[in-house]
């Protein structure tokens, strides 16, 4: 009996199921943009919190501001004064002049009387006792002066002070030392003042402050800043009660 044999070529066969193939590679493209959504989310929450900080630290910065009124730029007057009466014979600065103490600013002539009792003319020398700017013109020559009457007013730019108004319900609010900013028209930038004390309301010398309000004066923090300027300015601005240091105590105490 004989045995059949193959005579066809085999078929191959498959070296493994379709469970056992290797899973398709992932896109870079897919993953480059699936991490720059992330980055981009991841920024936009970034930008919304440093908003929102930024909007409370602003609402935070009004909050401590206190309106200041009108602010008025202010010098103490010092008078150039004769103890003896006189007639003006010679006045040798004018408006704006600027003087040291001691600097001749005039001359008088003045009566005296001689060991025989007979009137004798003199010639008294005015000078000026600080230094400062001379306010506006002297008296004229050939005028009268008596002792107590200025013969021309002068004021120490290095002595400037700055007035203000606050309303009686802020004044617990604000120290001595407070940083007050300050703006003009026509002035470029602002000067930085610093709260020094509060005026009390005493009969009839706060007249041209309001009824609720008490008059604060401030100086300068930087002398620089008002240099050139003169007395009589006017400003406008607030002063920052989260200035003034830790250990701060309020102009004002209302009580509890």
């Amino acid at each position: 009996m004989v045995t059949p044999t193959a005579t066809g070529s085999q078929e191959p066969v498959a070296s493994g199921s379709g469970s056992d193939q290797a899973p398709p590679r992932r896109s870079r493209r897919g993953t480059f943009r699936k991490w720059r959504a992330r980055f981009i989310v991841l920024v936009l929450v970034v930008a919304a919190v440093y908003i929102g900080l930024r909007i409370n630290q602003v609402k935070a910065a009004q909050a401590a501001q206190i309106d200041l009124g009108t602010v008025t730029l202010t010098a103490q007057v010092i008078p150039v004064e004769t103890a003896r009466a006189g007639q003006v014979t010679s006045v040798d600065v004018k408006a704006t002049d600027k003087v040291t103490a001691g600097q001749r600013v005039g001359a008088l002539q003045v009566t005296t009387t001689n060991s025989e009792g007979k009137p004798v003319l003199s010639t008294l020398t005015l000078t000026a006792p600080h230094d400062g700017v001379v306010v506006d013109d002297p008296v004229t020559v050939g005028s009268a002066l008596q002792p107590g009457q200025p013969f021309a007013e002068l004021y120490d730019p290095a002595k400037f002070t700055f007035t203000g108004q606050v309303p009686l319900v802020n004044l617990p609010e604000i120290a001595p030392g407070m940083v007050a900013t300050l703006t003009a028209e026509g002035l470029k930038g602002s000067v930085k003042a610093v709260v020094q004390r509060v005026v009390p309301r005493v009969g009839g010398n706060q007249t041209d402050v309001k009824s609720d309000h008490l008059k604060v004066v401030m100086v300068p923090r930087n002398g620089s800043e008002v240099a050139g300027l003169v007395p009589g300015l006017r400003f406008t601005g607030s002063v920052d009660t989260s200035t003034g240091g830790p250990d701060r105590k309020p102009l004002v105490h209302l009580g509890d």
